[in-house]
């Protein structure tokens, strides 16, 4: 997604997104060349393919407080119970058009969910970098959900950014000169915002199209408000076959600048995300699907 610049603006309305950052960026076909000799049209490529996936990039992201709108009303006071999936490893295949050239490869999602602790790690890899994004989160669970203690992201030849949720100072502190945001309950990062939607869905499966989640999401630098529109119910195919899947889309209010992301989560298989799409204004795209999930 096109990176936005990250704010710390205060919301009545706190938000709910996905990184899915989280989520991964593609492996490219392998040619015969060394990592050292890419040539600059694939180096792009790979540039703005990461930039897409940065899920903050839109603002992604961590979250302020959950709100439930159900035909509207709602307050950020609210709170919500979360079912959190069981822990398993999800493999994905990615499919991308961007800068006129056709990428393909492969990502893997680890979530680990164990008493009241979680560790979830996303990471792509491409046949020119190796690992080319990683994103990891890690925390508890409290009232709200899914509750980050830290958030780390790395990206191919940059050093590791950090954000870090100080629960007793009450703030979240990000990476260099960043302002401290207020914590109010319900705080994401990049990567575990998604994971938060699916836990609210799994704790709410009585879904009604037009509904929407909004969340507050911080990266390392800050963040911002995001919403989720429910839109419907649609047959999806993956390597497991075809499955249904509730039809989630985060619809930026620029959409001639920003990127659209469409999330499509699986009743039958624990809610996980089985399809994920980033969709840029002058066409560019990255499709996740998922192909395979191993029980831990």
């Amino acid at each position: 997604m096109t990176p936005a610049t990250a704010c710390n603006r205060k919301s009545s309305k706190q938000v709910n997104t996905l990184h899915t950052r989280g989520i991964a960026a593609p492996a490219i076909k392998p040619p015969a060349v060394k990592p050292t000799a890419v040539n600059p049209p694939a180096i792009s490529a790979l540039a703005k393919f990461a930039n897409i996936t940065n899920f903050a990039g839109i603002a992604m992201m961590s979250v302020a407080s959950l709100v439930f709108l159900a035909n509207g009303a709602a307050t950020a006071a609210d709170k919500m119970t979360a079912n959190p999936p069981p822990s398993a490893l999800l493999d994905y295949r990615i499919r991308a058009d961007v800068m006129g050239l056709v990428l393909e490869g492969s990502s893997q999602i680890s979530w680990a969910h164990e008493a009241n602790r979680y560790a979830l790690q996303l990471e792509t890899r491409t046949a020119l970098t190796g690992v080319l994004l990683t994103d990891k989160s890690e925390g508890g669970f409290d009232s709200y959900g899914i509750a980050p203690d830290s958030y780390s992201m790395r990206r191919f030849r940059k050093e590791p950014a950090v954000a870090t949720f100080d629960r007793k100072a009450g703030q979240i502190n990000f990476a260099g000169n960043g302002t401290p945001y207020k914590l109010q309950g319900g705080e994401q990062d990049r990567a575990s915002v998604l994971w938060q939607l699916l836990s609210t869905a799994r704790a709410r499966p009585a879904l009604v199209p037009g509904n929407t989640w909004t969340y507050y999401v911080a990266g390392h630098r800050g963040g911002e408000p995001w919403t989720f529109l429910l839109k419907d119910k649609q047959k999806v195919q993956t390597g497991l076959g075809e499955v249904e899947a509730w039809h989630f889309a985060h619809v930026p209010a620029d959409k001639k600048t920003t990127t659209q992301v469409d999330i499509w989560l699986a009743p039958s298989q624990e809610w996980f995300p089985v399809k994920i799409r980033f969709s840029e204004p002058n066409g560019d795209y990255i499709e996740q699907s998922l192909n395979k999930i191993t029980r831990k």
